[in-house]
């Protein structure tokens, strides 16, 4: 911790939530994710959190970068303050590093640790097409998480920056509908938040799984017809362990993209599917990802952008994939991958 500049040099291996610890000790956070498990991965895919509206991306608070490119060579990179050097370099590497290389350290900005407030419940689905019609409208400090599967659980969080901004929050949390279940909280930090989660994941170790995200703008007067989809689609979901949820982005159109591979700046929610299915079955698998495939093609209307937190060159949707991740910036990265890894020992940007 550079205590004078309120940096943070992290090494890969670390974790979300001990960084958050960490920082917490210093009164400093940092916009980390849902879960608290994820890594160096989490931040150079890009970094979603429900603190992005007002804080960026986690690639958006990245300020060095050092590893190694995949044919071998070392770098240390800087923040391009111009178009002038590594700009592309840079760019590729902050939301397509695992094509380019092994990322072994990366320096980070830090925000001052305020409180947050918890509105999590259950919900209908005419409730959660409400909230999210309000969500829609709320200021960047906050946000709506929800999670779709044998029932709706919903997380609003904000960020409280001083007793007239809680007020204001506090009343537009008040305002959501719910059908049971309410509880609005006030936490410390974000590793003291409540799980976004089902909780019927005890047979995790016995399933296999896989996870699209996917990226859109603002539902507005699609709102209905989307979630009616959702509906279907969870109706006809292979088993109790498939679900759908999603996360609200947005309000960080004003931060410079040209520095990041994350293009879909406009973006305003990332749904995510999640398939499983019982290890080792292939039949089932091949329902479960057929599943998968069918709700991507019934919400691409409104959500045409994927983001990459993870990647599948395992599976017929690859190139659909990288297409739909980085739009007309692909043909740059696959040109720099021929430069820094030539022999494709990083997964392949085909």
């Amino acid at each position: 911790m550079d205590r004078d500049k309120k940096h943070v040099e992290i090494e890969a291996g670390v974790a979300m939530g001990e960084l958050s610890d960490f920082l917490k000790k210093h009164k400093r956070s940092f916009p980390i994710g849902l879960s608290g498990m994820t890594g160096m991965g989490y931040i150079l895919t890009g970094g979603i959190s429900p603190l992005s509206r007002s804080k960026g991306l986690a690639i958006d608070q990245i300020i060095e970068i050092k590893g190694f490119w995949g044919n071998g060579k070392e770098f240390h990179l800087l923040r391009p303050s111009t178009q002038k050097g590594s700009i592309f370099e840079w760019k590729a590497l902050c939301g397509a590093a695992i094509f380019l290389g092994i990322i072994t350290k990366v320096k980070l900005k830090t925000q001052p640790l305020r409180p947050l407030l918890s509105w999590t419940a259950n919900l209908s689905f005419s409730q959660l097409s409400e909230c999210i019609n309000q969500a829609e409208s709320w200021p960047n400090s906050l946000s709506l998480q929800w999670i779709c599967g044998d029932y709706i659980f919903a997380h609003a969080i904000g960020e409280v920056i001083n007793t007239d901004n809680e007020a204001v929050l506090m009343n537009l949390l008040e305002k959501l509908p719910y059908s049971r279940n309410r509880i609005i909280n006030k936490v410390n930090d974000m590793n003291s938040l409540p799980n976004l989660s089902l909780g019927n994941n005890t047979n995790k170790n016995s399933n296999h799984s896989e996870v699209l995200g996917l990226l859109g703008p603002a539902w507005q007067k699609n709102n209905p017809k989307v979630l009616k989809i959702i509906q279907d689609l969870i109706n006809k979901r292979p088993n109790k362990s498939c679900y759908i949820a999603s996360q609200q982005l947005g309000g960080i159109t004003h931060l410079n993209d040209r520095h990041t591979s994350f293009i879909h700046r406009e973006a305003i929610w990332k749904p995510w599917v999640n398939g499983a299915w019982e290890a080792y079955d292939q039949s089932k698998r091949i329902r479960t990802l057929k599943w998968m495939e069918e709700t991507w093609n019934s919400l691409e209307f409104v959500c045409p952008g994927v983001h990459l937190a993870q990647i599948h060159p395992h599976l017929p949707w690859h190139q659909r994939e990288l297409s739909s991740a980085f739009n007309d910036w692909l043909p740059k990265l696959q040109e720099l991958k021929g430069i820094h890894d030539p022999r494709n020992l990083m997964p392949p940007l085909k």
